[in-house]
């Protein structure tokens, strides 16, 4: 018999396909959508998590490296798959046996895909660095990078399938002169003489703010699995619900000391916490908490709550019960909801809800 787990996360595969289909109606609209699955897909299971994405329409999928795209290719079918954190050291031959497509923003990149790709022809996504200085070509080697590509296409190594760029963000105006800076670069690759298919520049917060940003494909990420990436409004203002919560059961009660131990820590990823800051719910009932050791909690227990040993308490992510959301316990513990579900990726166990 197995031992019972003292900590798990749910994953809610219904949830992130209504989040997709949402994402598709609200933000892409008539472009394509491409969705994030970096890290593990954000910790929530990127082969699940890719699989769903697809089945509820999304148009295209983005990893980080070429190892994860190599690995999500068996569950991805045709679909676009992009990577574009590239190194000296990768296989970009593997990358083309598996049809992923690549980000290039630097001439020694396509000095290596034209050294290691003897069959196939590579789709490529030119970066051209708007501002945001995320690994795009900067504007001055911009015009050398395009030419090159030219060339390697015209050479059948390569196809240009796509132009794109990061915005940063900070403020509408900075992403209305980033935009622009892109439309220059996107004029001039085409009087050099290529022919992209798409030209995409906007992730969620670009494509709710400025829609004029969203051109041919809008890349989503943190929001599709019901996080918000802004300060100022929550995953739910923008019609996205939380695909991961996170559970635990009562380890331990003392009376006396008026506090129980729940079995997870930050040893399982749960981030750490200032002493006394932040709440879990048992049932619907909140309980304060005391503290974030490596292998438990500590609750504080009221005078009038009962708590027993084995009981389950929800510590983030099911609004149905008054949970705290992920964006709740990333301003406990200072950071940003992104961290707070890819903290969870390998620690302890995950359960997916599947219908």
């Amino acid at each position: 018999m197995g031992i019972t787990p003292t900590c798990w996360v749910t994953v809610s595969l219904p949830a992130f396909a209504e989040n997709i289909a949402h994402a598709k109606s609200t933000l892409a609209g008539s472009a394509h959508l491409m969705v994030a699955v970096k890290s593990d897909a954000y910790g929530h299971g990127e082969k699940e998590i890719a699989e769903t994405a697809l089945q509820a329409g999304a148009d295209a999928l983005a990893v980080l490296d070429i190892d994860s795209g190599v690995r999500l290719r068996p569950h991805a079918g045709d679909a676009m798959l992009l990577a574009w954190l590239l190194s000296p050291s990768d296989d970009f031959s593997a990358a083309a046996r598996s049809q992923v497509d690549l980000g290039i923003s630097g001439l020694w990149q396509l000095e290596k895909l034209a050294r290691e790709v003897k069959q196939g022809c590579v789709s490529v996504h030119l970066k051209i660095d708007t501002g945001l200085h995320r690994n795009g070509a900067l504007p001055g080697d911009w015009e050398a990078l395009c030419t090159e590509a030219l060339r390697l296409e015209r050479a059948g190594i390569l196809r240009v399938t796509a132009l794109w760029s990061h915005l940063s963000d900070t403020s509408l105006e900075e992403n209305e002169r980033s935009l622009a800076r892109f439309h220059a670069a996107v004029d001039e690759a085409r009087a050099i003489g290529l022919t992209p298919q798409l030209l995409h520049i906007a992730a969620s917060a670009a494509a709710t703010d400025l829609p004029e940003s969203r051109l041919d494909l809008v890349r989503v990420g943190i929001s599709a699995y019901g996080v918000s990436p802004f300060d100022d409004r929550s995953a739910r203002d923008m019609g996205f619900t939380p695909v991961m919560s996170a559970h635990a059961l009562v380890t331990s009660v003392d009376e006396e000391r008026s506090e129980a131990l729940i079995g997870i820590g930050y040893a399982h990823g749960l981030l750490p916490l200032p002493p006394d800051t932040g709440w879990v719910v048992h049932g619907t009932e909140r309980l304060e908490l005391r503290s974030v050791e490596a292998n438990h909690c500590v609750l504080a227990l009221p005078g009038n709550h009962a708590v027993a040993l084995g009981d389950h308490i929800t510590l983030w992510g099911e609004p149905a019960t008054g949970a705290a959301s992920a964006e709740d316990w990333a301003s406990w513990s200072g950071t940003i909801g992104d961290e707070v579900v890819s903290a969870m990726a390998h620690s302890i166990e995950h359960r997916f809800i599947r219908q």
